[in-house]
């Protein structure tokens, strides 16, 4: 007669450890992949927003500009102001297709950093006319303000006008056009008014071959 084997019949079923190991093991990969998944879409997604935006400055330089509370947080310097006041010119005049919104917050901003005297020449409608006829001349010549730089604070002049301390400033827009590179230096005197430096006149100057410093 021919032996049986006995074989413990518990020995094909797993363990419940081997069966949590097993389950870890499956729901490790599946998580794996839902992570990969996640990141190739994000990848993808900020690669089609870069392909779309172009050179166009970004939203958050643009969220700086019109969210800087003027009032709580006023630039302290001469130099900063004017370092403010380039920011903006730069985004408005390298951004195409500017909605009238976007360019009234900027351009008041701009207005922020104006005397009063300055103000009361400019009214905000014909200002804004002007400067968007002057965008759009300038964005049909395919130009950019590639960079600009600004007076270091301890070069400043500093003179008296009409019995108001006042400072001497010059910025020097670096432009690009059709690949041609090119420097415009521009000229701004800024008055103290309430404890605040404000913009009181501001010119091109007519000898583009000056040295200034750069900060």
């Amino acid at each position: 007669m021919q032996r049986r084997n006995n074989v413990p019949a518990g020995n094909n079923r797993r363990s419940p450890a081997q069966k949590m190991a097993k389950n870890m093991t499956v729901f490790a990969f599946v998580t794996c992949i839902l992570v990969i998944g996640v990141i190739f879409v994000f990848y993808q997604h900020k690669k089609a927003d870069k392909a779309e935006s172009g050179n166009i400055p970004s939203a958050t330089e643009l969220q700086k500009l019109t969210e800087k509370d003027l009032e709580m947080g006023y630039p302290e310097t001469p130099t900063e102001v004017v370092k403010f006041f380039a920011r903006i010119n730069q985004y408005i005049y390298n951004t195409e297709g500017l909605d009238d919104e976007t360019f009234d917050k900027l351009l008041n901003q701009l207005r922020m950093l104006y005397s009063k005297s300055l103000l009361d020449q400019n009214t905000f409608e014909e200002q804004k006319e002007n400067f968007r006829a002057e965008v759009e001349e300038f964005q049909k010549k395919k130009r950019k303000i590639a960079n600009y730089t600004v007076d270091k604070e301890s070069s400043l002049k500093y003179l008296d006008y009409d019995g108001k301390k006042c400072a001497y400033i010059q910025i020097g827009f670096f432009m690009s056009e059709n690949g041609n590179y090119s420097k415009v230096f521009q000229d701004y005197i800024l008055v103290k008014e309430e404890k605040r430096w404000k913009i009181l006149a501001f010119k091109k100057n007519v000898n583009p071959n000056q040295e200034k410093s750069e900060s």
